[in-house]
């Protein structure tokens, strides 16, 4: 099964589910691309506070976005990039084994031809018609990073991501922790990991993208129960 069949079974009349970049469409797709990494830039830096050395400003390209590259990209109806994630080989330098290793303390982060590193998943929320809207894109990057491993044979997608995002995500991918929670000077809890891409995994996110007001109506409820906030 082709991307582009994935993408299909997952379009409710919308242009595109996702688009997928590679080095073999990178040129035809310029634009696209310096797009993405302006909106990158505008939620890592300006909204999330990070400090990347040596990006330009107002443009987060760093040192892992490489001529090997893969970028999944979502754009809302009026072409506008609202959510993006990029993916790394791992037989060559990538972020967990140049910045990341020492929080694998749990077991060391694979390398190999069908394991990739997904990283930079970012979304605009400023750009979201509402809640929904907002699950919708995180379920259509999720889809097109699944879609394009299983079409090219990646069997396991690696990634560092914060606490409470690892719990989301074991959901719907099959997650193993690489090393126990690491807290930065942010406050945030980071987890390296490491999730299984099969058929199994589209279908659950497929599901998701398609119930997508149930869950966020479910999930807003739980919210607003005050059971619910004093446990939080």
């Amino acid at each position: 099964m082709t991307s582009l069949e994935h993408d299909a079974s997952a379009t409710q009349g919308e242009e595109a589910v996702f688009k997928i970049i590679t080095p073999d469409n990178r040129a035809q797709n310029s634009a696209l691309i310096d797009a993405m990494h302006e909106m990158r830039y505008r939620i890592v830096v300006g909204e999330w506070g990070w400090d990347i050395p040596g990006i330009a400003k107002g443009y987060d390209k760093d040192q892992f976005d490489t001529d090997d590259t893969v970028y999944v990209i979502v754009r809302s109806r009026a072409g506008e990039v609202v959510g993006s994630s990029r993916l790394n080989p791992t037989i060559h330098p990538h972020m967990m084994s140049e910045l990341f290793a020492d929080y694998c303390d749990l077991q060391p982060y694979p390398v190999g031809r069908d394991v990739w590193e997904c990283s930079r998943f970012v979304t605009d929320r400023s750009l979201m018609e509402d809640a929904v809207d907002d699950f919708r894109v995180r379920c259509r990057l999720g889809l097109g990073l699944t879609a394009w491993s299983l079409d090219n044979k990646v069997s396991r997608l690696s990634w560092l991501t914060h606490q409470k995002f690892f719990n989301l995500v074991q959901r719907v991918w099959d997650t193993e922790p690489l090393g126990l929670p690491k807290r930065e000077g942010d406050g945030w809890a980071w987890i390296p990991a490491v999730s299984r891409m099969d058929e199994a995994t589209f279908d659950r996110q497929l599901d998701r993208y398609r119930n997508a007001d149930a869950i966020v109506a479910q999930y807003m409820g739980a919210r607003s129960a005050p059971s619910q906030a004093q446990v939080v």
